[in-house]
């Protein structure tokens, strides 16, 4: 395979993604209406996730990965990756709740297998019920792109990628067709509002 050249990728770049440009700016308009979209913003709404960078403490670490995973999901939906959006996510509500958990009742258990529900169900009279109410309007869609599961159940909705999937007419007379979209949305708004709650001024 011959090797290409640092233009050739450049050109390859621009005819793939800089199309989608204007798109990613109406995305992130649309995440900073209810979000900080990430970096030092993020850190200064959510001052509770500022942990020690030299410690060994597992809380600090889930501190700094909660923070940064947040970032990861509010990129993939500016760029429009929704389905990775939904899953990191879940990801970040997991690790908060895991978080909340160790603060008031020490370690996880070793080698148990804490997932999204899981967490959910252990944190219930640890953790303010409105952050429960809300991390169980993440579980569906959180499992449905984990672990395949709106594919056995819908499989015509999943194809078409899900609810309220995004459509864009483009000047070219073409569509924009983003699967996930309106999941995606739903879930990265709940996410902030958890992290708002938990960590948030």
């Amino acid at each position: 395979m011959p090797i290409k050249s640092q233009e050739s990728y450049g050109k390859e770049y621009e005819s793939r993604f800089a199309w989608r440009k204007s798109r990613q700016i109406f995305n992130l308009h649309e995440l900073s209406e209810f979000a900080q979209s990430g970096g030092s913003d993020a850190l200064k709404a959510l001052p509770g996730l500022l942990g020690s960078l030299s410690s060994d403490d597992p809380k600090d670490a889930l501190r700094w990965s909660i923070l940064m995973l947040w970032c990861e999901a509010a990129e993939c939906f500016i760029f429009g990756e929704f389905q990775s959006c939904v899953l990191a996510c879940g990801s970040v509500v997991e690790r908060c709740l895991k978080l909340e958990y160790e603060e008031i009742r020490g370690a996880l258990p070793l080698n148990s297998k804490w997932t999204l529900g899981t967490c959910i169900d252990k944190c219930k009279g640890i953790v303010e019920s409105e952050v429960i109410e809300l991390a169980q309007q993440i579980l569906e869609p959180r499992n449905n792109r984990a672990h395949a599961l709106l594919e056995h159940s819908d499989p015509h909705l999943s194809i078409i990628g899900g609810n309220e999937r995004g459509i864009e007419l483009l000047a070219s007379g073409n569509a924009l067709i983003e699967p996930y979209r309106g999941d995606a949305k739903k879930v990265i708004e709940i996410t902030f509002k958890i992290l708002s709650i938990l960590f948030g001024n």
